[in-house]
């Protein structure tokens, strides 16, 4: 192949008309077949000339055709293959169009897995969803989803989606469940938490106000259960009013997992919430067993412990265990002999406990002496309304308490006159004469004064609490010894860390749909996301193994320019993913475009090959690699419209 190119040579540039081969060792090699001089100090204009002079000598015109490009807009394209990728691999199009009723005429799986996909993109509201497709590598798929052309009806078949998703929630599950269940599943311990998810305006059909997680007590909202696999695989979610309990959803739970994931004899590990007796007497007549958080507060076994660890060589040891025999006889009748109680510390949380603590104490007293604590009624009431919302909101309550009081203004003039004589009789030599005050003509005119208290033995109760957590368990030290009964309640923390990628990662919330079956169906749109995003950061645990340790990740998170080859954590690969775009090139003004892709990182690659991905960076040349049964009709048909 013959082509010009441009050499360097003692600081002047020379341009060359060269010929690729291969040589007699059969290795790619280039020959040069005419010099065409030095171009050093010839503008780019002069140098099309002349190259285009000497194309028209040679007679090859037709060989040396100058081409246009025009890029158009870029569509979302990086943000939506690995969504698609596990989609297709957990063969979610298969689970979905078998729960459903063979008279549903829209496509739910592909419109679902656009809204899934939507969720690492751009999440929004289902109008967004709905703008965002046309901007997205879906818009430019051949026979994947065919909508109406009317605007109206195209958006409503987005929300009728949600509907046929909530009517089919249970069953989409369970398939999901033994999907995993023969992948090796660790059932063995059951994680279940809630958390609450707030509506924007009122008026939604299972809205209630409650505990608001999210700090937004006035607003409507939903409480939603996580129940997850001890190696952090979502197996269910229950979605339940705002105002409900922790507590009172454990029985439900519960019997959902034995009737339609026949889940038995397994542990129930749950937080402080759903420590109650009713749940655990449940939880033992199911036939399985708990690792429940207790609350610290309040509660006479907590006081009780608290002693016994006092009395121990080593009170401050990181775990200790109490059973049956240290309980006294009054605390024998209330607990099975099977109990055991494990108490954890942890120094550095202690020292941080304590700092919080004394660092709210100091603002609340700075604001106490900077507010109005005597006057009129209605400005004492503002007073008392500002401190107790400071204290609420730094969960200090318990350690003031706050009165308002009444007296007269003549009662007033005499606790004045006692203070003056009280520092007379002291020596005080400022004080040379008692004077009485006069009293005015509203003497009996009342005033209010707002009276603060420090509880000096809450403060003390909380020292002792500093840095310790306590759990309770009936599960023998056979089957689990102390410190995996540790380990078994901390893997909660992936039902929380699952609740913080839900709210802020892919934005569940503010939920704007008002039907409770879209409620129910958004949710399980996150869910669906949820899913996905839990099985491609275990993938990038595998390729990056160093991103386990907590102090890389923070180091990689703070640098303000990275590299292609650094490891990637899930938020830095979404930043990655958002700038991997589908690019239409128009050539010599060609109607119809080549699909082209911005560059593709080599550690993106790498998740990309790992997830099936292939040839991501030349877009009609795309496919993903599926196991023949997860496959289904025209889902891989990425030749573009």
């Amino acid at each position: 192949m013959a082509r010009f190119r441009r050499s360097t040579s003692k600081g002047n540039t020379y341009l060359q008309y060269v010929q690729s081969y291969r040589n007699e060792q059969k290795q790619p090699a280039t020959r040069v077949l005419a010099n065409l001089g030095n171009i050093s100090k010839m503008s780019e204009e002069q140098i099309e000339r002349m190259t285009k002079s000497f194309i028209k000598a040679l007679g090859v015109e037709e060989k040396f055709q100058m081409n246009t490009f025009q890029a158009g807009k870029g569509f979302h394209y990086g943000t939506c293959l690995p969504a698609i990728a596990i989609w297709h691999q957990i063969g979610m199009d298969r689970i979905i169009n078998k729960a459903l009723s063979g008279k549903i005429e829209i496509p739910v799986s592909r419109i679902s897995l656009i809204q899934t996909a939507n969720r690492f993109s751009d999440p929004g509201s289902k109008l967004s969803c709905y703008r965002w497709h046309s901007l997205s590598l879906f818009s430019r798929l051949k026979n994947f989803v065919t909508f109406p052309e009317d605007d109206k009806a195209k958006l409503h078949t987005y929300y009728r989606s949600l509907d046929y998703l909530c009517e089919a929630k249970e069953k989409i599950e369970k398939e999901l469940y033994y999907h995993f269940k023969s992948s090796g599943i660790d059932n063995r311990l059951v994680l279940y938490d809630i958390t609450s998810v707030y509506f924007e305006g009122a008026n939604s059909q299972i809205g209630e106000n409650g505990y608001s997680r999210d700090w937004r007590p006035d607003a409507e909202q939903v409480v939603i259960g996580l129940v997850m696999s001890r190696d952090g695989i979502p197996i269910a979610h229950h979605v339940f009013e705002g105002n409900r309990l922790d507590k009172t959803t454990v029985e439900e739970v519960i019997a959902d997992l034995e009737k339609r994931f026949s889940l038995k004899e397994v542990v129930f590990v749950g937080d402080r919430g759903m420590l109650t007796v009713e749940n655990i007497e449940f939880v033992k007549t199911c036939g399985n067993n708990y690792i429940l958080g207790m609350q610290k507060r309040n509660r006479r076994i907590i006081r009780h412990l608290l002693k016994k660890m006092a009395s121990r060589e080593n009170p401050q040891a990181e775990v200790q265990q109490f059973t049956y025999s240290d309980l006294s006889d009054e605390f024998k009748e209330e607990y099975s002999e099977k109990v055991r109680f494990i108490v954890c510390y942890n120094e550095e949380v202690a020292r941080l406990n304590k700092s919080t603590r004394e660092r709210n104490v100091r603002n609340f007293e700075k604001l106490v002496s900077e507010t109005e604590l005597e006057g009129k009624l209605d400005d004492i009431k503002e007073s008392h309304y500002k401190l107790r919302s400071f204290l609420s909101r730094y969960r200090i309550t318990r350690f003031y308490k706050l009165r308002i009081e009444m007296e007269s203004e003549e009662e007033k003039n005499k606790e004045e006159e006692k203070k003056v004589e009280k520092e007379a009789d002291k020596g005080n030599k400022k004080v040379r004469k008692v004077k009485k005050v006069k009293q005015s003509k509203g003497s009996e005119k009342a005033i209010y004064r707002l009276k603060i208290e420090r509880n000096e033995k809450a403060v003390e109760e909380e020292i002792k609490l500093d840095g310790r957590f306590f759990i309770q368990t009936e599960v023998s030290s056979e089957e689990l010894n102390m410190d995996e009964v540790v380990s078994s309640y901390k893997s909660l923390r992936k039902v929380e860390q699952a609740f913080r990628i839900v709210k802020n990662e892919l934005d569940i919330r503010p939920v704007y749909v008002r039907k409770e079956t879209r409620i129910r169906g958004h949710i399980m749109i996150c869910y669906f996301a949820l899913l996905i995003d839990i099985l491609i950061e275990k993938k990038m645990r595998e390729i990056f193994p160093d991103m386990e340790d907590s102090k890389s990740r923070k180091e990689l998170l703070k640098k303000s320019e990275r590299s292609e080859n650094d490891s990637l954590t899930m938020k830095t690969l979404l930043e990655e993913l958002d700038t991997v775009r589908l690019v239409p090139l128009y050539i010599n003004s060609n109607e119809s475009p080549v699909y082209i892709s911005t560059q593709i990182a080599s550690n993106v690659k790498k998740l990309f090959s790992s997830l099936g991905i292939k040839n991501a960076g030349e877009p009609e040349k795309l496919r993903i690699e599926v196991k023949r049964s997860n496959r289904v009709e025209n889902q891989l048909e990425f030749n573009f419209g």
